[in-house]
């Protein structure tokens, strides 16, 4: 079984208890860092700046709290290993769902991978591969406060 570092776990401890409960079921099964979650205003403004975000901040998942994105980075640690990318993938995607975690509409809760932006399961779009947001993230963002940092 894997376990998180310490730094994963602050990450983690800012997101939606949602997404703590994804990534808690997906350690046991795969190992992988939290290297983001909440972003606050300089961190997103940098983040965009340094080419890692397209939008300023209060256009980001990233920007509230709690957190309603993540970003998860599997093992091995390459950035260029796009089959580690999609390991994961695969594991996290079914958790909401094996999880009974319920959505705003008290469907299954929805996850939009940023491999697989516009969800058709095709990943040519997928340019922000360690991304994970609750979906539709505006919607979830009402129930969270946008977080200046």
């Amino acid at each position: 079984m894997f376990h998180f570092s310490s730094a994963s776990l602050a990450a983690l401890a800012k997101c939606h208890p949602h997404l703590q409960a994804i990534a808690q079921a997906a350690i046991r099964e795969i190992d992988f860092k939290v290297l983001d979650s909440t972003r606050g205003r300089d961190a997103q403004e940098r983040a965009f700046n340094g080419g890692f975000a397209k939008v300023h901040f209060g256009d980001s998942a990233h920007n509230y709290v709690p957190a309603i994105a993540f970003d998860l980075f599997p093992a091995p640690y390459d950035w260029n290993d796009k089959e580690a990318f999609i390991r994961l993938y695969g594991v996290i995607m079914p958790l909401p769902q094996k999880l009974g975690l319920k959505g705003l509409d008290g469907k299954t809760l929805l996850l939009r991978p940023g491999i697989d932006w516009n969800m058709d399961g095709n990943f040519s779009d997928g340019w922000d591969m360690p991304h994970y947001e609750l979906h539709p993230w505006r919607k979830w963002s009402k129930k969270s406060k946008l977080y200046e940092g």
